[in-house]
């Protein structure tokens, strides 16, 4: 159970931190100079046009002529999801892109906990946790230039919140600050219900973060995406019919289709709070996503996403980033996680013994 510490959290933080000062890359081949920031005043985003400016190399194609879009991917990268307001610039050098990557790396390296540093008689379940952190036992690549994920709004930040979205969150940071007595009061993660970083949809996560790897698996009639986290997605691409409106899933209904060499995916059906990416928030059933998947070499993977949900932020959003593929010899790792679900474990078993010791002070023993 890849178990969730405190300490290795705080530790995360830090690196998001440090990270939030990299100004990070995206498909670092030929690649423009350096652009300045858009202004406000933009023409409407076209994924089409965007996704055309990406180099591409040999494709591998399945046997009825479709991109193979097969393999085991990873989403770790180093591109931020909003561009700093600080950065004017929509894209960074490639030697600014090196130079962060370095940074990176070297900042894992110094969060990595050391077995033998911890004091005799201690525990210590960092080292364990940090094995499962992407950037612990490899380094993260650069996989573009761009200075943030989102590219529409043009201005690389995500939309504000809507009143309601904000008061949803006012209300979910009080639910999940407060003493938990049962397994209701704390989050579907933490309850093995629904794993972090499953999707749909996608962001790109930087060192520090896990469950980024996932597997494609790919017919004629259907295209699975199943994250190391389990929770796969079933994308049918046979024209069948969605079910009722008031069949909702966490994970929606997918239905795909191909324009080109770009699967496209429309997303509905979801319920409220259902895409766990925006849990501190949540959103509503009207939300409407579509994805974008392109295949753009051997090794990499275009992915994009545009989002509506008019009770959750004031526009649509869109982003774009390009994931990296593993090598034939690597695996998904198992993910067990209610086998060794401890942290759920003691925080029941502390609500049970404080509720024991009300009892034997009060002297109310029903």
């Amino acid at each position: 159970m890849r178990q969730k510490k405190f300490s290795f959290v705080v530790a995360s933080v830090v690196l998001a931190s440090l990270l939030g000062l990299i100004s990070v890359k995206a498909h670092a081949q030929t690649s423009p100079a350096t652009q300045t920031a858009p202004q406000a005043s933009e023409k409407p985003y076209d994924w089409r046009a965007s996704f055309a400016k990406y180099p591409t190399g040999k494709v591998p194609r399945t046997r009825d002529g479709k991109p193979d879009l097969q393999g085991i991917w990873s989403r770790s990268i180093l591109t931020p999801l909003q561009r700093l307001s600080a950065q004017h610039k929509t894209e960074i050098s490639e030697a600014e892109a090196r130079e962060d990557e370095d940074i990176a790396q070297q900042a894992s390296i110094d969060l990595r906990v050391e077995p033998t540093a911890t004091p005799p008689g201690e525990k210590t379940t960092d080292a364990y946790n940090s094995f499962w952190r992407d950037g612990y036992w490899y380094k993260v690549p650069m996989t573009s230039l761009h200075t943030s994920q989102v590219v529409d709004p043009p201005d690389g930040r995500v939309p504000p919140l809507t009143p309601a979205a904000r008061e949803r969150g006012q209300g979910a940071y009080e639910r999940l600050n407060r003493p938990a007595t049962g397994p209701e009061d704390r989050p579907l993660s933490s309850r093995c219900v629904r794993p972090v970083g499953v999707g749909p949809p996608f962001t790109g996560s930087g060192p520090g973060g896990q469950e980024s790897t996932f597997q494609i698996v790919q017919s004629r009639d259907v295209v699975v995406v199943r994250p190391e986290a389990h929770e796969s997605q079933m994308i049918y691409l046979d024209g069948r019919a969605r079910p009722a409106e008031n069949v909702r899933l966490y994970k929606g209904v997918a239905r795909g289709h191909w324009e080109g060499d770009t699967l496209v995916v429309d997303y509905t059906n979801f319920k409220d709070w259902g895409i766990e990416a925006f849990a501190a928030y949540g959103t509503t059933q009207k939300v409407h996503l579509t994805e974008r998947w392109k295949r753009l070499d051997e090794d990499h993977l275009l992915y994009g996403f545009t989002i509506e949900d008019p009770g959750t932020w004031t526009k649509p959003w869109s982003i774009e980033f390009v994931m990296w593929r593993l090598t034939d010899q690597e695996q998904l790792v198992e993910y067990a996680c209610h086998e060794g679900n401890v942290g759920l474990e003691f925080t029941l078993s502390a609500a049970r013994a404080k509720e024991k010791e009300q009892e034997n002070e009060s002297g109310d023993h029903r």
